[in-house]
């Protein structure tokens, strides 16, 4: 897995999930919604700059509908030809639900049903292919550790799941554009520029599971502010 994929694993899925809600996100786009209707209606040429709110404001109107829970990932989409914004929202619990919020109007359009880790488990060993490319690479991950170093390992990713969620959404929304940026820059690098990349970022993050629980949000709060 290159260093790009894997920061955006560990500040964008890693960081959510506590290793519990990110077979979610492999899930993301599998999702069968109903026939909604939004205020803005796309074509064939998905356009963002077409969006009237903006990913913060998505993503609080999601917050303040669904009680006792928190907006942990968002993104614009095209759904049933209109652009919205899909929305996932986690409680304390580790249940989650998605929010469809109209990027024109920011009207909640539709939410799912709570889903919790044992049907992201279930969802996982499943014969979807893109869940089975996930196992693999955290199987990869964790090759050569020992069961208390697995251990270690996956309580500092709840420990990041718990950062990640306790930060605002400004700063949550910004690093997810962040992300989101760098990897279209991404698909434009030469391979050169590529590397050049890698080891700025693995610089940029080395150390950082391994920080304690202050420490993790300390700098995913610094990054925020260095991105916005």
């Amino acid at each position: 897995m290159n260093i790009v994929k894997i920061a955006a694993l560990l500040v964008i899925v890693g960081l959510i999930s506590s290793v519990g809600i990110s077979p979610s996100f492999a899930y993301w786009d599998k999702t069968e919604y109903p026939e909604i209707e939004g205020t803005i209606p796309v074509g064939s040429e998905f356009n963002s700059e077409l969006a009237q709110i903006s990913l913060e404001d998505a993503m609080t109107i999601a917050e303040e509908k669904i009680s006792d829970s928190k907006s942990m990932y968002g993104k614009l989409s095209s759904i049933n030809g209109f652009l919205v914004y899909k929305i996932v929202v986690s409680n304390d619990d580790h249940q989650y639900k998605k929010v469809l919020v109209d990027a024109g109007n920011g009207e909640i359009l539709y939410v799912t049903d709570s889903k919790n880790q044992d049907s992201n488990k279930r969802t996982r060993y499943s014969d979807n292919k893109q869940n089975n490319k996930y196992d693999n690479k955290m199987k990869d991950y964790f090759k050569g550790m020992t069961p208390e170093q697995i251990a270690e390992k996956k309580k500092q990713f709840k420990e990041m799941g718990e950062a990640w969620k306790s930060l605002s959404i400004q700063d949550k929304a910004a690093m997810i554009m962040h992300f989101m940026q760098l990897k279209l820059q991404w698909d434009m690098m030469s391979e050169e520029d590529k590397q050049k990349q890698k080891e700025e970022m693995k610089e940029k993050w080395k150390g950082l599971l391994t920080l304690t629980p202050d420490e993790k949000k300390q700098k995913l709060e610094e990054f925020a502010q260095s991105v916005k």
